[in-house]
């Protein structure tokens, strides 16, 4: 359900590129050696589920064409899914239950110290990668994106660094008289 498979790997499922569901991250006490509470939080905000199960009917669409048919031999994965027996295979129930059991992410998680204005409550970061608050810390990673990209983030997360790199080298140059 929700995937094509056919002749030589060919394989179609729905990917969730902009994500709206926020995931929190708490402190569990105050010793440092603890891990933080991390809740991701998948699915949460109603509009993922949505678009996913869209996506879901789209591929269902395309894989019952002729030429999907013929040209890759596909075919659905179509045995009930055991944690969504209650519901009708195939209907919107069915396919919300679906999502909800057998989505994955992918783990490009991103916001954990979110850059914005000093003035936002939430951030943690303000645009010269300096954490509020704390004197000669930056960060200079993907959890300064207020959102994730709509792209794998590594090409963001190099940009990120080499902004910063070039922040630290110019502050650097400008207080020792340093030609770095």
């Amino acid at each position: 359900m929700g995937e094509i498979l056919g002749r030589e790997g060919f394989c179609i499922r729905p990917i969730l590129g902009l994500p709206k569901s926020r995931r929190t991250i708490t402190l569990k006490s105050t010793n440092v050696h603890d891990h933080p509470n991390i809740d991701p939080q998948l699915l949460s905000h109603p509009d993922d589920v949505k678009a996913l199960d869209k996506g879901i009917k789209i591929i269902l669409a395309v894989g019952n064409t002729s030429a999907s048919i013929s040209n890759f031999r596909a075919k659905f994965y179509d045995q009930t899914f055991s944690g969504c027996t209650g519901e009708i295979y195939s209907s919107d129930s069915y396919l919300v239950c679906y999502v909800h059991h057998m989505s994955i992410t992918f783990y490009h998680l991103t916001g954990s110290c979110k850059m914005a204005p000093a003035s936002d409550p939430y951030g943690v970061v303000v645009h010269t990668l300096r954490v509020c608050g704390v004197g000669g810390l930056r960060v200079v990673d993907a959890s300064i994106m207020p959102f994730i990209t709509n792209t794998n983030t590594n090409a963001p997360t190099i940009m990120i660094a080499k902004k910063g790199s070039d922040m630290i080298k110019q502050e650097w140059k400008c207080s020792t008289g340093l030609n770095i």
